[in-house]
């Protein structure tokens, strides 16, 4: 495992108040008050959402929690990818020496406790989110998805030849971007989105242009099936129909189905999140399922 030293206070030039937090959490963080530091940094990020000091000491918290040789597998990944998440949010211009050793790390991770004999929880869920993050695969990744074609994922998909395969990417791409906040007319990560930019970025990323507009997205002259015909990766819409028209209120993607909870990953109000059962999906959203149009309709040769 490669050993993460970053000083603290060598952070970039920061405003008073970042100084002024800081300095707070570095005097916890040197006295290996790590529990204290985060439950700060925790209530700082809350505060002032726009500094990135707050995440950035608690990414280094979960990576200490992670380096503590008594946690079990899971606990150790858990902290793992938490200090990445964290990591994700703050700029590659400041911090791109911090987020390579969390890759590194989390490569390492993966190799170290990989068992050869038995499939490992914990090693593939690390593999999944080392995707996600990197888009790239570990050689060993394939020894846990044997049926999927040898490819890297670079969001340069000309190789794909097979609709699983493209659901596979969607989604990676898809989830990367739960957290982000909502914003109209939005249409990027760095800004945030609203549905249907949230909807257009992701499927752009497997080469499919989509016009930055629900009604105009659930216009476009695919073919319609029923949510129970539904797979991961597939547009759905919402709205209401009166006569032959439907007017369509909102945009999402299929996240995954399985036996009877429907997941959905869409942008709303409090931003890209994945919802099944107990949420927006299930209270309001799922009564007002207009169609959905199936990712394969939008595959050339299919």
């Amino acid at each position: 495992m490669i050993i993460l030293l970053l000083l603290i206070g060598n952070l970039p030039l920061m405003a008073d108040k970042d100084k002024s937090i800081d300095k707070k959490l570095t005097k916890l963080y040197n006295k290996e008050k790590y529990e204290k530091c985060l439950k700060k940094a925790v209530s700082y990020n809350k505060k002032y959402p726009r500094s990135y000091v707050p995440e950035y000491y608690m990414s280094r918290v979960h990576y200490i929690f992670y380096s503590e040789k008594e946690n079990s597998l899971t606990k150790s990944f858990i902290n793992l990818r938490n200090a990445i998440r964290y990591s994700n949010r703050l700029p590659d211009s400041s911090f791109l020496m911090w987020k390579d050793s969390l890759k590194y790390s989390l490569r390492d991770f993966i190799y170290n406790n990989n068992d050869t004999l038995k499939t490992n929880k914990s090693i593939k869920n690390a593999l999944n989110f080392y995707v996600e993050n990197y888009s790239d695969t570990l050689d060993i990744f394939y020894a846990y998805y044997p049926k999927l074609e040898r490819i890297i994922v670079n969001n340069n998909f000309e190789n794909l030849s097979t609709i699983d395969s493209l659901r596979y990417c969607l989604i990676s791409i898809a989830e990367k971007q739960e957290g982000i906040v909502y914003r109209f007319a939005g249409e990027k990560p760095e800004t945030g989105f609203d549905c249907s930019g949230f909807t257009k970025y992701v499927y752009s990323g497997i080469g499919v242009e989509l016009p930055h507009n629900a009604q105009k997205q659930s216009d476009i002259k695919a073919r319609n099936i029923e949510l129970s015909d539904a797979q991961p990766g597939d547009l759905i819409f919402f709205g209401s129909k009166y006569d032959d028209k439907h007017y369509t209120q909102h945009a999402g993607i299929i996240y995954s189905i399985k036996e009877d909870e429907v997941k959905v990953i869409h942008c709303v109000s409090g931003g890209v999140s994945i919802d099944g059962n107990n949420s927006s999906w299930s209270n309001y959203w799922k009564d007002k399922v207009l169609f959905v149009k199936p990712l394969s309709s939008f595959i050339k040769d299919n």
